[in-house]
């Protein structure tokens, strides 16, 4: 029988650093994907800038009420679903790496900005359900509170992005040693 590589547990699995990313990226475009399908252009969740009271009443109006219903019953729920799968693999990846005899810091460094990036990615799709039910009413502090988690949420997961990369260099470097 083969002997299992020291320091490389069977629980999460070598394989999981290569398709779990890969599954995330798949993910996030079929999410946009589907928005598209439903007529629902998604500039609100993709602004790198933040948007404004006037952003989201001209978005909004634009819309109608179909389009407002089908991305608050069936854009927001996806949304809601991708970002806590990609949550969760950011939370295997630090679980991983420091089942690996990685320090907490670089584990945390990999897997946090998925973990942390799906907790906003869920604050801000809240923050946009509390938006699309109080229409025609906009008021300031909703904008601002979706529009700063909006922010966070896709710093965040451009770095889980990057953090997934060097998480799959960390699992599979003493391999090719």
């Amino acid at each position: 029988m083969i002997d299992a590589v020291p320091l490389y547990p069977a629980t999460i699995p070598l394989a999981f650093f290569i398709w779990a990313p890969a599954l995330v990226m798949l993910l996030f475009w079929l999410v946009g994907v589907w928005a598209s399908r439903q007529g629902v252009a998604r500039f609100l969740e993709n602004d790198w800038n933040g948007f404004t009271v006037a952003d989201v009443e001209k978005l909004f109006a634009a819309y109608g009420e179909e389009r407002r219903a089908r991305y608050r019953r069936r854009v927001l729920p996806a949304d809601v679903a991708f970002a806590f799968f990609y949550a969760i693999v950011g939370a295997v990846i630090i679980a991983g790496l420091m089942m690996r005899g990685q320090p907490w810091w670089v584990a945390a460094l990999c897997g946090g900005g998925w973990l942390l990036g799906g907790l906003c990615d869920i604050a801000e799709n809240l923050g946009v359900a509390r938006l699309l039910d109080k229409y025609p009413t906009v008021e300031q502090g909703d904008v601002a509170f979706a529009s700063r988690v909006t922010q966070l949420k896709l710093v965040l997961f451009v770095a889980g992005v990057a953090g997934a990369l060097a998480a799959t260099w960390l699992v599979f470097k003493p391999l090719a040693a």
